[in-house]
């Protein structure tokens, strides 16, 4: 069978499971009616919690405010009533929305509430608000509060991203009462965007309650219709509201006494240090016509983000994705996702300036955004034409929406250095065939124009990327499978792709059952095939997993994992292979994930299992290894406001042949954050990061690394905040910084920088940085 008819076959055979299950089962019952008047009343001043002691509204406020409830349950009970009860209370003025959640709860004591950063409570109980003020059904606003009355907010995309560094401007309480738990949320016109003129609004109302693993929401939320903005219900009269227009100014000022090692150019390491330097910097946003969000940053200052949770990074075939942190990258990013990922700013290092257009227009969805870059002139010596250059990156995407839940879009992406440039454009698609099955796909080719390279002529590459998606989202059955033909000349610099010159089928798919038991939530069976060809139709990998999982109270999960992976290289890869070799070992292992007590949360993976050493001795081609891996993540919570996460990695090797170790990488990770009251914290990061190599069995360096952060932080609301920061890294790195001739320069054909046994402090900053909001 042809590897273009793979995709095609496992949908057919998924849908013919699906139905000689179906044959047997029960129907589901429908989502319940909400309720018919929803109209939002208008009432002369805000809400309190204090107005509704007893965990009931002041007599005189009752019959003004509308009520909301009969929650269901989406898990792990799929239409049936919530075990506990929840009420919602709704009012508006004229500049906010107010939502009080009056959670009824017999077991008090239970309930989960930590004084935590913001947005760091998804393991607490919380209260959810879904808006979709533009009611398309697609994109959303999500605010979450817990019995501390702590906050989280989210941008929300139908396709199941949800950003959580939108961060808006409102007000909410939270406490625990003996009868359960009460939370408020006021929302400012002002930090919502939606039409002008319009009154109705599409809502989804939610309480997690962790303990039992469960999801309640109103109006009720089917698990086996996809989306959740698809089963929205429709909030009424809500007009008259102001302060949508605005403008928004966030300056920062930064004192740092810093010392860093630069490395960007390899032939050129040194030491740069700062001293009582001060600077400044900021952003600045402005709303058209309610919904059209500017965006605009000018020398953008992250030192205050913290660094990326660990990954296994040492020999992978591909490189490692670490998702993007930086605030101003992350708002409102959903407007220019597509199936295939052409906008990864991980790629941006540098910026000094960018600008961004983001918003909707009736069905129309626009995201333009243009930054540039100095990272890329700071790679190269101080006299090529190219130093201090800075790459311009420019992105424009359109989409338009129709029927429920489909759209058609396009999208073109330019990166622009010296005379160099990286051009990619196309059309994408998505399409719900209905409330279960929905098709997304993507064209797009690229011109690649390389820069010039002292006298070597720069290289032209050009050609197609393609990627189809269909899934399958129910109660029971899900499915989720994907093509992908990546051709030899494509290239994407602002994108992030495995490979190119790469044809690839992935398909996961799950099925479950739910029994009458308190005990055992759920059951089933998941599968997850994988496999590729290059364009000339050579094997590059095959990976295949299967795994029954059980489901339990306290959000725990077990299952053990079985599969046989299978990578393929050959002399196009490595000079020293004459032909092409399999790779192929058997795996084993087990997950498991729980949250047993309101001061613990964890989960676990651990496997045996087969790879290929990517990096052998010179001289050598690769070879198999035996791997054992380890990854280990605990969330301790001894008191209210103390959270400390720990992360522990481990990648053990040797070969298959002779049981040499050929190298252990070991990661320990741990993150304290105190929080003396909402707006004030202190956090402390602790890394220590090695890889013990044998020098006879690999060409990896021996490393050990050593990062601490520490950070005070004093955030009343986002956009004003005060840090104080001290970041130090510690590496085993020999103060010569580069293999150097014996000239005294650094070797440009071993640009590996030396290891040593002792450590090098290769950077150290203290900081103090202010920013302050301004709304008009």
């Amino acid at each position: 069978m042809s590897f273009r008819g793979i995709g095609l076959v496992v949908c057919l055979a998924a849908l013919a499971l699906q139905v000689s299950v179906a044959l047997g089962a029960k129907p589901k019952p429908s989502p319940a009616a909400p309720a018919s008047d929803t109209r939002v009343p208008l009432i002369a001043e805000g809400l309190k919690l204090s107005d509704f002691a007893g965990m009931v509204p002041r007599p005189d406020l009752k019959d003004k405010l509308l009520k909301i409830s009969s929650f269901v349950q989406n898990s792990p009970r799929d239409g049936e009533a919530a075990t506990e009860e929840t009420e919602v209370w709704l009012g508006r003025t004229k500049t906010a929305m107010y939502f009080v959640f009056i959670c009824h709860d017999r077991h008090p004591e239970q309930v989960r509430g930590h004084l935590a950063r913001r947005e760091n409570i998804m393991n607490d109980d919380t209260v959810s608000v879904l808006l979709d003020p533009f009611q398309d059904r697609r994109k959303g606003v999500l605010f979450f509060v817990n019995p501390a009355g702590v906050q989280a907010d989210a941008a929300w995309a139908e396709n199941g991203n949800v950003d959580f560094s939108y961060d808006q401007v409102w007000d909410s309480e939270g406490r625990v009462t003996p009868g359960g738990w009460m939370a408020l949320m006021a929302i400012p016109f002002r930090s919502l965007r939606f039409r002008p003129g319009a009154s109705d609004w599409g809502v989804v109302f939610g309480r997690s309650l962790p303990r039992n693993s469960e999801q309640d929401f109103w109006p009720r939320v089917a698990a086996n219709v996809s989306g959740v903005l698809s089963q929205e219900a429709t909030l009424q009269a809500i007009e008259g509201g102001t302060g949508s227009h605005n403008v928004q100014l966030n300056p920062y000022v930064l004192a740092q006494n810093e010392r860093n090692l630069e490395t960007l150019d390899p032939l050129n390491p040194f030491f740069s240090s700062r001293h009582f330097e001060g600077t400044a910097g900021g952003e600045v946003k402005a709303i058209l016509r309610d919904s059209i969000v500017l965006d605009g940053t000018f020398n953008p200052d992250f030192s205050d983000v913290e660094s990326d949770e660990p990954q296994f990074t040492v020999n992978q075939r591909y490189q490692v994705y670490f998702p993007e942190l930086r605030p101003f990258f992350l708002e409102n990013a959903n407007y220019f996702a597509t199936p295939i990922n052409l906008v990864y700013t991980r790629n941006i290092v540098h910026p000094e300036y960018g600008v961004r257009a983001t918003g909707k227009l009736g069905k129309t969805n626009v995201g333009l955004f243009a930054i540039d870059d100095r990272a890329p002139g700071e790679t190269v010596a101080a006299g090529d034409p190219l130093y201090n250059k800075h790459a311009l990156f420019a992105v424009g995407r359109v989409s338009r929406d129709f029927g429920k839940g489909s759209s058609v879009g396009a999208i073109y992406t330019d990166e622009e250095f010296g005379q160099g440039w990286n051009r990619v454009g196309g059309v994408d698609f998505t399409a719900r065939m209905n409330d279960k099955w929905t098709a997304m796909g993507q064209w797009v080719e690229s011109s690649t124009q390389g820069t010039t390279d002292s006298g070597t002529p720069p290289a032209y590459s050009a050609g197609p990327a393609a990627k189809l998606e269909v899934t399958r989202s129910g109660h029971s059955f899900n499915l989720d499978t994907i093509l992908r033909d990546y051709s030899t000349g494509f290239i994407t610099q602002l994108g992030f792709i495995q490979s190119s010159n790469l044809r690839n089928n992935s398909t996961h798919a799950t099925y479950q059952w739910f029994p009458k038991n308190k005990q055992i939530q759920s059951f089933g069976l998941e599968t997850n095939q994988n496999i590729a060809f290059d364009q000339l139709g050579n094997r590059v990998y095959r990976y295949s997993g299967f795994d029954p999982f059980l489901l339990l109270p306290h959000n725990t999960v077990i299952v053990p994992v079985a599969g046989s992976n299978s990578d393929t290289l050959g002399p196009r890869n490595y000079s020293l292979l004459t032909r092409n070799r399999n790779f192929a070992e058997n795996f084993g292992g087990f997950i498991l994930r729980s949250s047993p007590a309101n001061q613990l949360t964890f989960s676990a993976q651990a496997f045996h299992g087969g790879y290929v050493n990517y990096n052998p001795p010179d001289g050598q081609a690769p070879f198999l290894l035996h791997q054992d891996s380890i990854q280990a993540m605990i969330t301790l919570q001894p008191v209210r406001q103390l959270t400390a996460d720990n992360t522990y990695l481990l990648d053990r090797d040797h070969s298959a042949a002779d049981k040499a170790l050929v190298y252990e990488s070991q990661t320990f990770r741990t993150k304290v954050n105190y929080q003396f009251t909402r707006a004030l914290s202190a956090r402390v990061i602790v890394e220590y990061d090695s890889t013990l190599a044998n020098p006879k069995e690999t060409s990896l360096p021996r490393t050990k690394q050593v990062g601490t952060e520490a950070l005070f932080t004093w955030l009343p609301h986002p956009g004003t905040a005060v840090y104080v920061g001290y970041n130090n890294d510690l590496q085993n790195l020999d103060r010569s910084l580069c293999n150097r001739l014996p000239n005294g320069t650094c070797d440009p054909n071993n640009t590996t920088p030396p290891r040593a046994a002792a450590f090098l402090n290769d950077g150290r900053q203290i900081f103090i940085k202010a920013s302050y909001l301004f709304r008009f």
